[in-house]
């Protein structure tokens, strides 16, 4: 099967990605559904044909700012329409696809066609999407070529990456989020799992189920480990950035010292690194070089509080006279990893995760805040850097 999805505008550009994201993976439900004379054998059906079961895309693109923005996406493959030349595109992709989708104004798409459409048995699948992909409009062939079917497939629905995106998640596992998306657009229960619970989210968005295994799953958690009682092929983590690391060490300890401490006891406690969205120490350890390269190496931001600052607060920390006695106050790390997550948050919302753990010199605790509701982790991770 072919389809051909073209854009005019940055905006489509971005909508015209998505799209292209979601129908990969959906050879099998697109074929089925917009190919109709695959298993139709009616002689109708046969007047078109169709490209086959493997489902082939290319993307299109007509305008001078849509292609500077896919210039300097490295991602996403693309073809240029010439200026003026968006008729002659037309007629050839009539010839050539099962499907068109026009990403922008539905009178580009209308006036576009409107010279080559014969007949429904022969005219290729058309639908229109509006440039934010809200809305998806079959133009022509709607029942014998698929454009219904096609643009509800289309038409804006919960896609994973979307959703990381929007939520500041991590996504473990390209290929699986792309046939969960997939699954989705094929009608397919995914189950949602989350250690954050759900009563924060306005809704459960449609296609996901909530603590019910599926064939594919999606779990929010910032372990490492696999989801007890369903295979890991079967299961994609999606990992907040909530979690801060609070390191102290001795005055000079390299980086590999500090990584290795920080890795294994986030190893021991089944906790992934990707989770991670900031390291925190005490000021007086600002101009420490091996925990500066560690959070460069980590790409987060390296915060530094004062003694009065790690003091202040709130919970019981195990303390250390020694400690106190060198910078002021009795826990570092506990302290410090507490102190980065409680940066916009209520302090009830802040929970130690990994308790003070030594090795090599190396102190390391971390912390977490409860993720809220839709962006609310990204916001989160975004003051952290300011």
């Amino acid at each position: 099967m072919n389809i051909s999805l073209i854009c005019f505008t940055r905006a489509g550009f971005e909508t015209m990605k998505r799209i292209n994201d979601t129908l990969s993976g959906a050879s099998e439900a697109l074929t089925d559904e917009v190919c109709p004379e695959q298993h139709d054998k009616s002689a109708e059906a046969e007047d078109r044909p169709c490209g086959g079961d493997t489902l082939y895309k290319s993307l299109w693109i007509a305008g001078r700012y849509a292609l500077q923005l896919a210039a300097a996406d490295a991602g996403v493959p693309y073809q240029a329409v010439p200026e003026g030349g968006l008729s002659e595109w037309t007629k050839e992709a009539f010839l050539r696809d099962d499907a068109l989708i026009f990403v922008g104004a539905c009178g580009i798409a209308v006036r576009s066609i409107a010279p080559y459409v014969r007949d429904k048995f022969q005219d290729p699948a058309v639908v229109c999407v509006d440039e934010a992909g809200q809305f998806a409009i079959p133009l022509l062939s709607g029942h014998v070529g698929g454009a219904n079917r096609l643009a509800e497939m289309v038409e804006k629905k919960f896609a994973v990456d979307v959703f990381a995106k929007d939520h500041g998640f991590v996504i473990t596992d390209r290929k699986l989020a792309k046939e969960i998306s997939a699954d989705i657009l094929a009608g397919e229960p995914v189950g949602a799992f989350s250690d954050f619970g759900f009563s924060a989210w306005k809704k459960i968005p449609e296609g996901l189920f909530e603590d019910r295994i599926c064939k594919r799953n999606l779990w929010v958690t910032v372990s490492g480990k696999e989801k007890k009682g369903i295979p890991s092929d079967r299961v994609l983590r999606l990992i907040p950035r909530c979690v801060a690391l609070g390191i102290g060490c001795k005055r000079g300890t390299p980086v590999e010292k500090i990584r290795t401490a920080v890795e294994s006891a986030m190893e021991r406690n089944g906790i992934d690194l990707r989770s991670v969205f900031a390291a925190a120490s005490i000021d007086i350890k600002k101009q420490e070089q091996g925990l500066i390269e560690f959070a460069k190496e980590l790409q987060v931001p390296f915060l530094t509080f004062s003694s009065e600052e790690l003091n202040g607060q709130p919970g019981d920390f195990p303390e250390s006279e020694f400690v106190r006695k060198t910078t002021g106050t009795g826990n570092v790390c506990e302290r410090s990893a507490v102190a980065a997550c409680r940066l916009g948050v209520r302090a009830s919302e802040c929970r130690i995760l990994i308790h003070k753990e030594a090795k090599d010199g190396v102190t390391v605790a971390a912390a977490y805040y409860m993720i809220g509701k839709s962006g609310e982790n990204a916001d989160r991770e975004e003051k952290s850097r300011g």
